[in-house]
């Protein structure tokens, strides 16, 4: 059994809560050391509570967490026995290398990206400062653990000039291991609307004015069903821009994972690609570079997705046959597809998803072990119990 100390920004996010959940049940002790958005969630591992940081800026945050976390003392004695040190994100990989600097100890850091930040992009003066010191803190790092290959591709190797060792921990579906795998259906019938679905986290201004222009122009030959939590810095008009479209529907959160049927089930399509971040023609962005969960939870429920080609999640679909991709984002190509899309090409689609096989979009005790491998840390004894820390 490895003691993983792991530093988060948010400990409220439930991506974050399902990677900390995997290792514990793989029998490891889990140390949380973590900031967070929101109130604090019940988890049942050591939890050192870095305090609420809001909506601030990385700077901001990390600034608050490093403040917050050099006057506890309960720190450098966990750094000192840490097998591992996970970072997740930058301003926590400052924090565990600043405080592994600080006790001394000698246990490697494995470094978590799940997106670039804007804050890396581009010529300012402020950019270059920044991937000069994730540039430092890179140094230090034994792995590189990241949710999609485009980040190494696109931006570690090319821009940071990464030649270090790295591993890809896609963000797969985690479900219990008695949850089956949904067969798929196929509800489209002619002359019924279409259903096309947004899932997950609601952040993405231009996928939501994109949507809401394919809805106007379609009108009652597509449905646009909306389910997950709307963040509403990003979205602030969000319930009042939807309030007049009768075939637009915002049915809420949803729990994970068993609230994933019910939302994947009654779409024949979902939209996946990500368009917050898109690079221009002379570099790539973090929506060109990332693979968001959302194709592994279709994947999962068997329903077909649409992504723009020339960007990661575009490149993965085509790969798969998980479903189809566009040339450029916008109404006029949306529209063409969706009116395209006639019921035996989505049940064709259907039936190719169902064929692929459940590892490539659900998390294994296997993919666990092997991210952690790649960090130096054994795998637990067999039959070994999960580690129970307390919260």
């Amino acid at each position: 059994m490895a003691r993983l100390v792991c530093f988060a920004s948010d400990l409220t996010d439930v991506a974050q809560l399902r990677r900390l959940a995997s290792f514990q049940a793989l029998g490891h002790e889990v140390i949380s050391v973590a900031s967070r958005k929101g109130p604090l969630p019940e988890v049942n591992w050591q939890n050192i509570d870095l305090g609420e940081i809001g909506q601030h800026g990385l700077l901001r945050r990390g600034r608050l967490a490093l403040s917050t976390a050099l006057r506890d003392p309960r720190l450098s004695p966990l750094v000192r026995q840490a097998d591992l040190l996970v970072a997740r994100n930058v301003d926590m990989l400052a924090l565990a290398a600043a405080l592994r600097l600080r006790s001394g100890a000698t246990a490697p850091i494995a470094y978590e990206v799940l997106d670039i930040h804007s804050l890396f992009e581009g010529a300012r003066l402020k950019s270059r400062v920044a991937r000069w010191g994730e540039r430092r803190l890179l140094a230090g790092a034994e792995v590189l653990w990241l949710s999609s290959p485009g980040f190494h591709t696109g931006y570690f190797a090319p821009v940071q000039g990464y030649a270090g060792p790295w591993h890809l921990v896609e963000n797969k579906v985690v479900v219990p291991d008695d949850m089956p795998r949904p067969v798929p259906t196929n509800r489209v019938r002619s002359g019924e609307a279409l259903r096309l679905g947004w899932i997950g986290a609601i952040r993405c201004r231009p996928s939501f004015e994109l949507l809401l222009r394919v809805a106007k122009q379609m009108g009652p030959a597509i449905e646009v069903h909306i389910h997950g939590k709307i963040h509403d810095h990003v979205l602030p008009d969000f319930h009042a821009r939807i309030a007049g479209l009768g075939n637009v529907m915002f049915h809420g959160a949803y729990a994970y994972p068993h609230g994933l049927a019910a939302c994947y089930d009654t779409c024949d399509v979902v939209w996946a690609q990500d368009l917050w971040q898109m690079g221009d023609p002379s570099r790539s962005g973090n929506s060109d570079l990332l693979l968001p969960n959302r194709i592994y939870e279709a994947g999962w429920h068997g329903c077909p997705v649409i992504a723009v080609s020339g960007t990661e999640t575009g490149r993965k679909i085509e790969e798969s046959g998980q479903g189809w991709t566009l040339r450029t984002a916008n109404a006029q190509a949306l529209i063409g597809l969706l009116q395209d899309l006639t019921p035996p090409k989505i049940a064709a689609v259907r039936q190719r998803i169902g064929e692929l096989p459940e590892k490539v979009f659900r998390q294994t005790p296997a993919d666990v072990v092997a991210l952690l491998a790649s960090a130096g840390v054994e795998p637990c004894s067999a039959g070994a119990p999960p580690s129970k820390s307390g919260a």
